[in-house]
């Protein structure tokens, strides 16, 4: 396996995905798993009465300040762990998975791997939703170490999920500044959620 060697999160000030906060307006799932869940801002429109929350990430200082983020925990459940995408197995499945910045630093292979464990902590008739660089707008210079092989359009994530409803797809270009705006980046990326089937395809 290829060594990622940096890890890359967004702030604990940064505020949950748009997508995440519009799926949490319109649904309330009983169970949440978030892959790479940082420092926990996108659990965090779920953090009610009847949801238990889930998430790991491999940057023990991310899930420390996940942690304590939900001292005060709304739901049934809570719980926030180290792990790795590529080693972890789950023991359960969950209404909804979300994996946000993770797949585009792994290897093609990892990452074909990760596509299908990941389909495998859904629970039937329950949601993921992933959000990835492609390469389309080629990686920036200053990151291309720690993406590698990302993926070279959006034909790679819906192959992986073509067995499933494709709920919303969009795949763009986008400018992104870090460090107080002294960085900046182009991006092309791919948002996709999709519905697990209820039964298993024939």
């Amino acid at each position: 396996m290829g060594a990622i060697v940096t890890v890359w999160n967004p702030t604990a000030d940064d505020p949950p995905s748009k997508d995440v906060q519009e799926l949490a307006a319109h649904w309330s799932p009983s169970s949440v798993l978030d892959v790479g869940c940082g420092t926990g801002r996108n659990l965090a429109p779920f953090d009610r009465p009847g949801c238990a929350l889930y998430g790991f990430d491999r940057d023990l200082d991310a899930v420390k300040v996940a942690r304590s983020r939900f001292e005060r925990h709304k739901g049934d459940a809570i719980s926030i762990w180290q792990a790795d995408l590529r080693t972890y197995e789950a023991e359960q499945t969950f209404d909804l998975v979300l994996c946000y910045g993770v797949l585009h630093f792994l290897l093609r292979l990892e990452r074909l791997q990760a596509y299908a464990k990941l389909k495998s902590w859904v629970a039937p008739g329950g949601l993921i939703s992933v959000v990835m660089f492609n390469a389309v707008t080629p990686i920036p210079d200053d990151l291309r170490s720690l993406m590698p092989e990302a993926p070279s359009d959006s034909q790679e994530i819906l192959t992986a999920f073509e067995e499933w409803s494709i709920i919303r797809h969009r795949s763009y270009t986008y400018e992104d500044s870090h460090n107080a705006g002294t960085t900046r980046h182009t991006h092309s990326i791919d948002r996709l959620q999709a519905r697990k089937p209820t039964e298993a395809p024939t």
